[in-house]
């Protein structure tokens, strides 16, 4: 006899359940009106502060700005203070002054990014326990938060809309027509613009009053500022709202370590090549007694590969990176990792040399006179990397982000651009390049006593364009177009953007 089996319908999927609201995001949603108000008053004071203003006498009072306006948020939160967040905090204020303090553009973009991964990091750092935190998981950390704030940046209409009905459900009695006004305005702006659109069309008297007045009150500024404000007012509720759902696990994950085997081969044979190497720059470089291949002379040997090394010595710092989170320990592999890092810093002198050689030859330029301070981080980074190799709890992240941030504040205030003409000036070679440098360089450029084709300003100013490449007048026709470019930047200098950079190279001018 057969028996019929009856087939139970298969259970829908269960849905994912929504993550908990932390009680930071809890207590954000309890005060959206201070939140709100807070990041609306922040938006006003940014495009005070940077609104067509790269780098005036604001950008440090911007950055102080924000720095109380985060610590005031995460003391609303509750969200303690810890004492080691110092460094960070001096090392934005210093970034800040050093951005109305140069006018040179590498140095202000420079700057501005140093700023924004500095505050990022002091963000994190405040609101997680990084303690156990290595580069790999705090570079993962920043990504994460950045994706989430974008996740978030139309949080603050759903905080709001917790926040109403938290208060309905208190006093049910009470109606609030803020929702209710709000909708009304986010419907009538784009309607206004529309409509008076269509009537400036249909009337021409209407139109040129429209037209008269737009001018009058330049409503293309205010467009621009409202904009800028709008996007600072969501940007900065939602960094706040992704800080405050604390996605980022806290605890690093626990790694399956590989063999370190597989480290060993591939070392070894880099180690053997990069020992070679060694020998032949101490032997032919440093020394410079060995025989050189015919058509070669020392100063040309000299004055060649220098990125190529400095690439090398990047490449190696990610190799015994990798090699350190990657793999097990190991006594082998750690010898031969020690053997890279001395190969290492053998290579760092030899590219250092050989840019100085060429310095010495063809001049000094920005990229140049980068790629020295690059080699200087680098040996420094390789030898905190040095002392990891040893120390298994060596705080290389903290020791990364210290050395870096330190050597960066030097090169910031230490104006290359001036330190660049100087040192050209007092070589032979082409002026061209002076051309290109910012105000910084103008107090050498400017100075008789530092350069001796300058004398007076006025015979520089007299130079026409037809004597521009005549030999009698190069030399005060370049001269010229430094001024003038000076003047330029200069004339429309106010209080929002004074630069102590351009203020101090009008002096020269005028």
């Amino acid at each position: 006899m057969e028996q019929t089996v009856y087939l139970q319908p298969l259970e829908p999927a269960e849905k994912a359940e929504k993550k908990p609201d932390t009680e930071y995001t809890k207590s954000m949603k309890r005060q959206f009106p201070l939140f709100g108000i807070s990041s609306l008053l922040y938006s006003a004071f940014y495009a005070f502060c940077l609104y067509k203003n790269a780098s005036g006498i604001t950008y440090p009072f911007f950055v102080i700005g924000t720095l109380c306006y985060f610590f005031f948020s995460m003391r609303k939160l509750g969200v303690p203070y810890k004492k080691d967040s110092i460094f960070y905090i001096v090392s934005v204020v210093l970034l800040g002054i050093s951005n109305c303090m140069t006018a040179s553009p590498q140095i202000l973009y420079m700057n501005k990014c140093g700023i924004f991964l500095l505050t990022f990091t002091l963000m994190l750092h405040t609101v997680y326990n990084d303690k156990a935190w290595n580069l790999p998981k705090y570079f993962a950390a920043i990504f994460q938060t950045i994706g989430s704030c974008l996740a978030c940046l139309f949080s603050p209409f759903g905080d709001m809309v917790s926040y109403f009905d938290a208060q309905k459900q208190e006093k049910p009695s009470k109606k609030s027509y803020f929702p209710a006004i709000l909708i009304g305005i986010a419907i009538a702006i784009p309607l206004l613009v529309f409509m008076t659109m269509l009537l400036a069309s249909a009337d021409v008297v209407f139109g040129k009053i429209l037209v008269s007045l737009t001018k009058a009150l330049n409503i293309w500024t205010i467009t621009g500022i409202l904009f800028l404000m709008t996007v600072v007012f969501f940007s900065s509720y939602g960094i706040f709202t992704a800080l405050c759902k604390k996605s980022v696990r806290e605890e690093p994950r626990e790694r399956t370590l590989l063999d370190p085997i597989i480290a060993v081969v591939i070392t070894s044979l880099l180690c053997v090549l990069y020992v070679f190497f060694s020998v032949i720059q101490i032997l032919y470089l440093f020394i410079g007694n060995m025989e050189l291949p015919a058509g070669y002379t020392y100063a040309g040997y000299a004055r060649e590969g220098f990125f190529q090394l400095l690439a090398v010595c990047i490449i190696n710092l990610f190799i015994v990176l990798t090699c350190l989170y990657l793999f097990r320990e190991s006594k082998v592999l750690k010898g031969i990792l020690t053997v890279i890092c001395a190969c290492t810093f053998i290579m760092i002198f030899s590219s250092a040399l050989r840019m100085i050689l060429y310095i010495n030859s063809y001049a000094l330029t920005f990229l140049r006179l980068f790629v020295l301070w690059s080699l200087a981080v680098i040996f420094f980074l390789m030898a905190g990397i040095t002392a990891a190799i040893f120390w298994k709890h060596f705080p290389l992240f903290f020791y990364g982000a210290v050395t870096v941030t330190i050597c960066y504040i030097v090169l910031s205030f230490s104006h290359p651009d001036y330190l660049i003409a100087r040192y050209d000036l007092s070589h032979d070679g082409s002026r061209d390049y002076l051309c290109q440098l910012s105000a910084d360089a103008t107090p050498a450029i400017l100075n008789p006593d530092i350069n001796l084709d300058f004398t007076d300003i006025q015979e520089a100013l007299v130079v026409s364009e037809n004597t521009a490449y005549d030999d009698t007048y190069y030399d005060l026709y370049w001269i010229r177009r430094h001024y003038y470019n000076i003047e330029d930047l200069t004339k429309n200098m106010h209080f929002r953007n004074f630069n102590f950079s351009l203020y101090k190279a009008q002096k020269y001018i005028e």
